[in-house]
């Protein structure tokens, strides 16, 4: 009897029980915790790889749809990121499809994963199952171009500048358009076919997302084409011209000696004698210091018609209304008609020019022409027409002449305000019109790209036209150039012809050529550094597309944050710009 109640009350092996019978239910939730952690892992990777493959189809898709393209982007993407045999899977299966009615691709992907220690459990392998959607998510958003259609857009869209060189060389000067026909492949064609590729991209985000898509143009050389969309107050009425007039001028009546004689016949009283000299009167003079008598030829005062070479001010109330106007010089007959190209405002020769991103402002003050937003007040700050047949290039260390010459000019196509475009048809009856010819000044055309984007400036009742879902606009500048900086002396420009008007650099006439240069170049490139500040001062996003030519650190540092980008070719320019459409278009995940 006692040895069964210490048997009841010995307890010391009770554990050994418990254990034995708790293993089961121990290695099981061990398992499934391994298990399931490799299915995490599994779902994780699966989950990336239906990103990739949606959004690599819904890019695919921005060029022509959902098609067989887009369904096999879609599937390489994921096949590239989930390989078949990742962490033992298999029956790996993923479809993208694009739902009727929307512009997004969608995905599910699934896949069995095998179990290591649940297989004891008679579990062998665990479903994964994820699902995905990517979509252009455009914003409505105002796009204003910056175009460098200068000479050098001419050339073929893979020349190099020496082959650039070469290229004119053979067909001609790049000023005036004299070269041969503009070839297909040339960088102005492979432009407009980017920019193409561009609105199509921007076109197939926005549909059916009810974004607005407004694009404004600014063609640059070395001025821009604003006159037809500038109020006719804020144009002169009469500008200082580096032109020519036809003048009287009276020559004062004179003597000419023609003989002289001390014959004692006439010595006497030499004015009595009156005689002819090749066909001319004269008469005799007696000359003491002389002694003798002095016949001279008398020549009469006379008034003759001459052309001078100077600064000359000319009337520009009629001209500056687009209708035919006489040659004010006087020279000729001809009637001239303005294409509305301008000169800028006042402005300070000087090369501490600063943009104070507090104040919002430009230093030294009297920068008229580097005001983005302010309307003109005065004649200071009034914008002047382009007036290329009436402006003269004088030569070196004049100030006046009986001679002068025509200087290069330039008048690229007119600017535009920003505004929809309802088809690539519509778009195109803009963007065929662009055309290679002039230097290449970038301040003026970042210049004029700020004012047709400005929200406070003088074009802001169409930049701030709300659309119709009122909702948030994102404002772009999209800035592309072929070429560096290129000012010359004798160019006339927006700022008149700088040899002769001084108006960036100050610099007297006399100054050797090659000197002023290099002076426009620091100053011009100053000016347009500022720019760049001041664009993204207002919250407008900069892009800076160098096509054929150096991405400089200038062209970087005027670029908003990873917003710069190089192309060599053709094909490199429209990559470019679709990568800046796409960025804009926001392709992103929603699912």
């Amino acid at each position: 009897m006692k040895f069964l109640t210490r048997l009841r009350r010995d307890v010391a092996g009770n554990t050994l029980a418990i254990v034995a019978a708790a293993m089961i239910p121990l290695v099981a939730m061990i398992g499934s915790g391994v298990d399931m952690s490799r299915a995490y892992m599994v779902q994780s990777r699966l989950q990336q790889a239906c990103d990739a493959g949606v959004l690599a189809g819904r890019k695919e898709m921005a060029d022509g749809g959902w098609n067989t393209a887009a369904h096999d982007a879609a599937v390489d993407y994921f096949e590239v990121n989930f390989a078949s045999d990742y962490l033992g899977t298999s029956g790996v299966s993923f479809t993208p499809t694009n739902p009727s009615g929307t512009s997004n691709v969608r995905g599910v992907a699934s896949v069995d994963v095998p179990t290591v220690i649940m297989n004891f459990f008679t579990i062998d392998k665990l479903a994964v199952a994820v699902s995905c959607e990517a979509k252009f998510d455009v914003a409505n958003s105002d796009v204003t171009f910056v175009l460098d259609t200068t000479g050098s857009m001419a050339c073929p869209s893979d020349a190099n500048d020496s082959q650039c060189s070469s290229y004119f060389s053979y067909y001609g000067t790049q000023q005036g358009r004299s070269y041969g026909s503009l070839s297909t492949t040339s960088r102005m064609s492979a432009l407009k076919t980017a920019m193409d590729g561009f609105y199509t991209t921007l076109k197939s985000a926005a549909a059916n997302s009810g974004a607005r898509i407004r694009y404004a143009f600014v063609p640059y050389t070395g001025t821009v084409n604003v006159g037809a969309l500038l109020p006719q107050n804020y144009i002169a009425d009469s500008v200082t011209y580096q032109s020519r007039k036809r003048e009287q001028v009276t020559t004062p009546a004179a003597y000419e000696i023609h003989y002289q004689s001390q014959n004692s016949y006439y010595t006497s009283n030499c004015s009595n004698f009156y005689g002819t000299w090749h066909g001319d009167r004269i008469y005799g003079q007696y000359d003491s210091s002389y002694r003798g008598c002095v016949w001279k030829d008398l020549h009469p005062a006379t008034t003759n018609w001459e052309t001078n070479y100077k600064a000359v001010t000319h009337p520009t109330s009629t001209y500056k209304t687009f209708s035919w106007t006489s040659d004010p010089t006087g020279v000729t007959s001809n009637n001239y008609k303005w294409d509305g190209c301008i000169m800028e405002r006042d402005t300070v020769a000087s090369g501490s020019i600063a943009f104070n991103s507090s104040s919002k402002t430009f230093s030294p003050s009297g920068l008229y022409d580097l005001d983005i937003d302010s309307a003109p007040t005065n004649a200071a700050t009034k914008w002047r027409p382009y007036w290329p047949e009436v402006t003269f290039y004088r030569g070196y260390n004049t100030t006046t002449a009986t001679s002068g010459s025509s200087p290069q000019t330039s008048c690229p196509y007119k600017s535009k305000l920003l505004a929809e475009y309802a088809n690539l048809s519509n778009f195109q009856s803009y963007t065929t019109n662009l055309a290679p010819d002039g230097g290449t000044y970038h301040d003026i055309g970042l210049l004029w790209g700020a004012r047709l984007s400005s929200e406070d400036g003088i074009f802001s009742s169409n930049v701030l036209q709300a659309p119709t879902n009122n909702q948030y606009v994102g404002r772009h500048i999209v800035f592309m150039t072929d070429g560096q900086l290129d000012p010359g002396n004798n160019y006339y420009n927006a700022y008149g012809i700088e040899r002769h008007d001084g108006r960036i650099t100050g610099m007297n006439t006399s100054t050797d050529g090659s000197a002023i240069e290099a002076t426009q170049l620091t100053r011009y490139t100053t000016r347009y550094k500022e720019l760049c500040k001041a664009i993204k001062a207002k919250g407008i996003r900069l892009w800076v597309v160098a096509f054929n030519t150096t991405l400089t650190t200038d062209m970087t540092n005027c670029a908003s944050p990873n917003s710069s980008f190089t192309a060599s070719n053709s094909a490199g320019l429209n990559t470019a710009f679709q990568k800046i459409a796409e960025q804009i278009a926001d392709l992103r995940l929603t699912d």
